[in-house]
């Protein structure tokens, strides 16, 4: 490791003026979506052990896109200002508020056709028409937290509506649940071969992860906006369930 040891000062100032400039940090992505893009370029990662807390971490599991955020496996500009990124997410969602439903509620729809090596690429999936309306109304909720935060009265009018409404649970054809080694629930595709760390079913709140593991840096929003979204759509699935 090299920033912030203090055996570089100049450096440290070279890379702290370096993130104050706009010009460069509309250009960042983050640790996930760089992840997501890799293997679909130059093959599939392999794991040991000793990375499997900060791969979680990065991926999202065990919590770690939950409310309040951790941002000790993030980088350092993810944690600056949380109010401003809320917003920053907020606006993303209110300005292409249509386009972004639709996209969600393909979550409930069937995959398109031909499948793409890159594993969240679906560029043929089409929505369902049927869910369109109740993500609307998540995704209305979801805005609301991220302007005024999940202890708001806006928030608990979303309690009242999401509550238990994600639907009954059942798997899509073709896949099973597992665990792994370390107790990670994961679900397998036995035709496709896939892998799902979100429950595959057809019901509301695989529209909810369907849209939060594809939000991109810095494509749709800055990294910190984007943990923001992802956390907060989390809150949302749990209000669901």
């Amino acid at each position: 490791e090299i920033r912030g040891t203090g055996q570089y000062p100049n450096l440290d100032k070279w890379l702290d003026a370096f993130e104050e400039r706009q010009s460069y940090t509309a250009t960042n992505s983050d640790y996930y979506t760089l992840c997501m893009g890799i293997p679909s370029q130059n093959g599939p990662g392999f794991f040991i052990d000793g990375a499997r807390n900060v791969s979680s971490h990065i991926s999202g599991l065990n919590g770690a896109w939950s409310l309040p955020l951790d941002y000790k496996f993030f980088q350092e500009s993810i944690a600056r200002d949380e109010e401003e990124h809320r917003h920053e997410a907020a606006y993303s969602l209110a300005t292409k508020h249509a386009a972004v439903t639709a996209f969600a509620a393909r979550g409930a729809g069937e995959p398109g056709r031909p499948s793409f090596h890159a594993e969240l690429a679906d560029p043929y999936a089409e929505p369902n028409e049927d869910y369109v309306l109740p993500v609307d109304i998540c995704l209305r909720h979801v805005t609301a937290a991220l302007l005024k935060g999940t202890d708001s009265a806006d928030a608990k009018v979303a309690s009242q509506d999401l509550a238990g409404q994600a639907g009954d649970g059942k798997l899509r054809e073709y896949w099973d649940e597992y665990t792994n080694n370390d107790g990670t629930i994961y679900w397998w595709n036995e035709l496709t071969g896939d892998t799902s760390y979100a429950a595959p079913t057809m019901q509301l709140d695989t529209c909810l992860a369907y849209l939060r593991d594809r939000i991109g840096v810095p494509r749709d929003m800055s990294a910190g906006a984007a943990m923001q979204l992802r956390a907060h759509l989390n809150w949302a699935i749990d209000l669901l369930n």
